[in-house]
This record gives structure tokens, sequence and C-alpha cells, in this order.
């Protein structure tokens, strides 16, 4: 019996030792199990750059989560004091360079129209490719068809296409 319990461990010793020498093989093993392992889907989605986001943050991630052309649309929603910052007169050369990186990606770039009533700012102020729209309030998800009606695209997902209208949901000021 004992003999028979050597040859196994010797043969478990041999094989461990052999893997060892071939680390070709346990790459190749491992890139195998990768390609047949379904791939996770990390495109689309909605960034929203509000208070304590700002724009260059949100939009970062939005890039950085959808590094290429895709057919899984993303969305960049800029609320508050940095739509501003999409503005022809005030928007940087990176920032520029990020709105017209996100379009080719296949982003949709909205401000809040009411923040742009309250800055003052007209809507041909802003950057190519960035759209003034409006928001609703939670009582108004019926909102969401004449958002399509007017060019909006929104998200499949009501849930995101909630966050976005939310964000956006706010009524300017009376005199601003």
């Amino acid at each position: 019996m004992s003999l028979l319990f050597r040859a196994f461990r010797h043969d478990a010793h041999a094989r461990r030792r052999a893997s060892h020498r071939h680390p070709l093989l346990r790459l190749l093993i491992v890139i195998g199990l990768a390609i047949a392992s379904p791939v996770v889907a990390y495109a689309g989605g909605v960034y929203v750059a509000e208070q304590g986001v700002p724009v260059v943050k949100a939009m970062g991630q939005a890039l950085a989560e959808n590094p290429q052309k895709s057919d899984k649309p993303f969305w960049i929603v800029v609320s508050g004091a940095d739509t501003a910052l999409l503005t022809k007169s005030r928007a940087s050369a990176d920032t520029r360079q990020m709105v017209r990186t996100a379009k080719e990606r296949g982003a949709e770039i909205y401000v809040c129209r009411s923040d742009l009533v309250r800055a003052g700012i007209k809507e041909e102020d802003l950057l190519d490719g960035v759209v003034a729209m409006y928001g609703y309030g939670p009582q108004d998800w019926s909102g969401l068809l004449p958002a399509r009606k007017d060019g909006i695209a929104l998200p499949v997902d009501m849930t995101q296409s909630q966050r976005i209208l939310k964000t956006c949901a706010g009524e300017p000021r009376p005199g601003s």
C-alpha cells in the first residue's frame, strides 16, 4: 500500500513541477477561459454634473466608461453653474475636446434650460452638440412624450429617463 501511495504522490509532484516549467501553458489556459466567459458591457448610462460633481469629472467618467463608439448610447446632463462652462465663450480647450469626443462616441449632452435662463445664456451660445432641455417634475412623467417630440433622446430605461428629467426639473426664477 505504501508503494501505491508513493506512486500517486510522485505523480502529483511531477505535475506540479511541470506546470511551473510551462508558464505559457498556464497563460493560454487563462486566456481561453477569459474568451469563453461572457463579457460585461459597461458602456451606456447617465452621468450628471450638478452641485458637487464638476462637469469635467462627470464627462471624464463618462468617457472612461465608454472608451469607444458603441451602439449603446450614454447621456451627460449638466445643471447649475457648470452650464456656463459649455458655452462658446467660456469652454476651455479641454472641455471642447471632451464634448467632441463624447459626441463621437455616441453621447447625448444636455444642459438644463432653466439654468440657461437663470444665467442669461442663449441656446445659440452653447457648444456644438450641447442641447438645452426642459425637465419634468415627479407628477409629470407623461412629459416623456413631449421631450421625445422635441428631439430629446431619452434612455429606454424609465429610471434613467427620470434621472435626466429630474435633474432639469427646476423652474426658472422670476426676474432672473
